[in-house]
């Protein structure tokens, strides 16, 4: 059933030009940190790690989390139209199905605007000339958590965008838990708020602990995260068969 659920998700959004979003946004975030990098060579160290961070700095505190607030907004928007409600909760679907199908569709979101900032900073990095050694082991583990901070957002923001029936209303909501999360990270909770656990695992900044224990909190903590929006959602469904307005 849940991969039935996933196809129809995919046919509802395959000619949806958020696809081009999550690929371009990345692109501009990336353009914006070239610039920045560029300008600060006089101050920072030449190299991929402050390449990094000056093309992530943006995208993992604003664009992303409102991207992927957007995504799940779309995700819900056909839902919440006319009586597609009922529709929904009539279908002989596992309710579970139908919510993982839709965290799925976030997930390969993330993972699709993920691709896109390595592919834009591996690009960039070359083109500029960036002395040193690709450091792929220490990139790969920014990605990996980065990813899994992402589902946290994805997942929080599903159950938000369920509730919440105006397109543009969660949206604003994550890009306010993009700025929460600047706010915890520097206040030493980025390891610990939902809204953190992307930007600390992309270690954007450089202010958060990647020790072994500082890595095992997020991989954990993202889990959690996740797993009790998501039971938080069937939960709901389950027990409330809200009526969309007409």
């Amino acid at each position: 059933m849940l991969a039935s659920c996933v196809r129809a998700e995919l046919v509802k959004l395959r000619r949806s030009p958020i696809w081009l979003v999550f690929v371009a946004l990345p692109g501009i975030s990336a353009l914006i940190g070239c610039a920045n990098y560029q300008g600060n060579l006089g101050v920072i160290t030449p190299g991929w790690s402050n390449l990094w961070t000056q093309q992530t700095l943006f995208v993992c505190y604003f664009f992303l989390p409102a991207l992927l607030g957007a995504g799940c907004s779309l995700l819900w928007r056909q839902e919440h139209q006319g009586s597609n409600w009922n529709e929904l909760m009539a279908q002989p679907v596992p309710i579970r199905d139908l919510v993982l199908a839709k965290f799925c569709m976030g997930a390969l979101m993330s993972a699709l605007a993920f691709t896109s900032i390595l592919a834009f900073y591996v690009a960039s990095g070359v083109a500029l000339g960036v002395p040193g050694e690709f450091p792929a082991a220490r990139i790969a583990e920014y990605v990996t958590l980065g990813v899994l901070g992402s589902l946290v957002v994805v997942a929080i923001q599903l159950d938000i965008s369920m509730v919440v029936r105006n397109f543009a209303a969660p949206v604003g909501i994550a890009l306010a838990g993009g700025v929460s999360g600047v706010i915890a990270t520097v206040a030493g909770f980025g390891n610990v708020w939902p809204y953190s656990l992307l930007q600390t695992g992309m270690n954007s900044n450089e202010l958060v602990d990647l020790s072994a224990f500082g890595v095992a909190q997020i991989v954990v903590l993202s889990a959690v995260y996740a797993s009790l929006a998501i039971a938080w959602a069937c939960r709901r469904l389950s027990r409330r068969d809200v009526v969309a307005a007409m």
